[in-house]
């Protein structure tokens, strides 16, 4: 920007226009920052559970003895193939980032064993010429990318992994019911219907997927960047994050159903494991933890016990319901006991355990401009709960009309001054219907500040040129140094003097042009005074008058 053959003074201007830009990207609180950093970390552990759970159920696949069997754990082991490829490639990408950022911190993590916040969480603009510019075989440090996808943006090659990944594990479902040894086998159509079933209900209901959308203003958006371009660096983690988990929990989906269609008619296995599925492993304070307690590839008629901690689960057509809220926050762990009679009716006891993390509630209440609401204008400002749909927020304004404009952004209007200060309050409604207090921010109030007159290019802090005023058309009411774009006022008349050899005359003007003066200019000369005067001007709170300006002719 303040590059070439700019003078001095527009580098000065680019510059200010930069560190405007730092100040505005400030906005991106360290709560936030923080809270996409836990849920970064929530997701990898709910994920790494997902990984178990799945290898547990390829290992009881494969101990069926049956040709059923074998063609589904070879249709499992192509599920987790592609997985895997999908997760390496966003792993790959979250290293290019980190290696670009300045790496991660070096202090505690927020959660034991997980990863630290990255040094440059809060950054806009890294990521986005990552994902949207950068085509360059090699990073600027001179190696190479991890993640180097040939002919295309690696914001798009993400976009298009997501869905791909996704089109790729329900098809492996296609492949199943054509294969002679599962939806094909002479079962009176049991396993074909339970496949083609699987699929369109898996089709509905994954996250696994990435779509353009409308923007809050109405407006086609690019899902490339609506969800990478405009989100802070450690938020991009976490949905990453995020989308790693989905295709791990689709292909968590995807083999159970192959597990199921290998005995579809009687559903019967002879080893078991102890599987615990939790919707989310990171909850807020007084939020409802929930997790769905099974055993893998079982009968859900099994006559079962299910303990946490020496206490009893409700258990639901074989599946064990635990609740718990959350308390103080941190990480918890669990251990689950299954007892489950065998051949024989011996009891056979299963273990496992799980974990969940429990972070206090924090709102994101951030000013679109600055941190001050003025009297007369729009002021936006956008409000975030960190785990909680914006449908489910409130938000309210001790002054001022606060109305929404949808997407979790407001504007906040004053028609006329109330007092010097409103507070943005914010709530969330839980899944279990309580409201919780998620934070507050104060804000300041202010007028907009009076604008300066300007005869069309002329100021009147310096000598004015006679032929330079001759030649301007219309009158003009600017702000000088105000933040805010678009904010206009409109020169509705004034009274002109000019000083000269033969005494004062006076011209009173309706509007803002300038032709009305331009008679008694005509017979002035340098070193005499001119002076507008009962200047009228109107914005955006309404009329207001500006100073008297006056100078000399030269």
């Amino acid at each position: 920007m303040a590059g070439g053959k700019t003078t001095p003074r527009q580098k000065m201007i680019n510059m200010m226009y930069l560190v405007l830009t730092a100040l505005l990207a400030l906005n991106v609180s360290k709560e936030i920052i923080k809270a996409f950093n836990l849920i970064e970390n929530s997701l990898n552990t709910s994920t790494s559970n997902i990984k178990a759970k799945n290898d547990m159920t390829l290992k009881a696949i494969g101990k069926e003895e049956n040709e059923s069997a074998k063609a589904a754990l070879a249709i499992a082991n192509e599920a987790k193939k592609i997985t895997d490829q999908f997760e390496k490639n966003m792993d790959a990408v979250k290293t290019d980032l980190t290696d670009l950022s300045g790496g991660r911190k070096t202090e505690d993590t927020l959660v034991k064993g997980g990863v630290a916040e990255l040094t440059q969480g809060d950054n806009m603009e890294l990521h986005s010429n990552y994902f949207l510019l950068e085509k360059n075989p090699q990073r600027p440090d001179g190696k190479a990318w991890a993640f180097a996808p040939s002919g295309k943006l690696r914001g798009d090659a993400v976009f298009e992994a997501i869905n791909k990944t996704r089109d790729d594990l329900l098809a492996l479902l296609d492949k199943a019911v054509k294969d002679p040894n599962l939806g094909g086998k002479d079962d009176k159509g049991e396993t074909k219907k339970l496949l083609e079933e699987a699929k369109k209900s898996l089709k509905d209901k994954t996250g696994l997927v990435a779509n353009d959308g409308k923007n809050s203003d109405g407006r086609e958006q690019k899902w490339v960047s609506m969800y990478l371009e405009h989100s802070p660096l450690a938020g991009v983690f976490a949905l990453l994050s995020k989308y790693v988990n989905d295709a791990r929990s689709l292909e968590s989906e995807v083999t159970a159903v192959l597990a199921k269609a290998v005995n579809a008619s009687d559903f019967k296995f002879d080893k078991l494991a102890a599987v615990i599925s939790a919707p989310s492993s990171a909850i807020m304070q007084n939020q409802t933890y929930e997790a769905d307690i099974m055993l893998a590839a079982y009968n859900s008629k099994a006559q079962m016990n299910i303990t946490v901690g020496g206490s009893a689960v409700e258990i639901k057509d074989g599946i064990g319901k635990y609740k718990v809220t959350g308390g103080s926050p941190g990480e918890f762990n669990y251990k689950v006991n299954i007892a489950v009679p065998g051949p024989g009716g011996k009891i056979e006891n299963l273990t496992a355990e799980a974990k969940y993390s429990v972070f206090p509630p924090m709102a994101a209440i951030s000013a679109d401009e600055l941190n001050v609401f003025y009297v007369g204008l729009d002021n936006p400002i956008s409000v975030a709960v960190a785990g909680v749909d914006s449908r489910n927020v409130a938000v309210n304004a001790s002054a001022g009309n606060l109305q929404s404009i949808g997407g979790g952004r407001y504007k906040v209007l004053f028609p006329a001054r109330q007092g010097n200060e409103s507070i943005i309050s914010v709530s969330a409604k839980m899944g279990d219907g309580r409201v919780v207090p998620m934070g507050s921010k104060k804000f300041k109030i202010r007028n907009v500040p009076r604008p300066v007159f300007r005869a069309g290019a002329i100021s009147f802090d310096k000598p004015i040129q006679l032929s330079a005023l001759m030649a301007q058309s219309s009158a003009v009411a600017i702000l000088e140094n105000f933040v805010y774009d678009g904010v206009k006022y409109t020169v509705q008349g004034y009274t002109f003097t000019g000083i000269g050899r033969t005494g004062p005359k006076k011209a009173s003007i309706t509007g803002a042009s300038l032709q009305g003066i331009k008679g008694i200019l005509g017979g002035m000369r340098a070193g005499e005074f001119v002076m507008f005067s009962d200047i009228r001007a109107v914005g955006p709170s309404g009329p207001v008058f500006l100073e008297n300006v006056s100078g000399m002719l030269q």
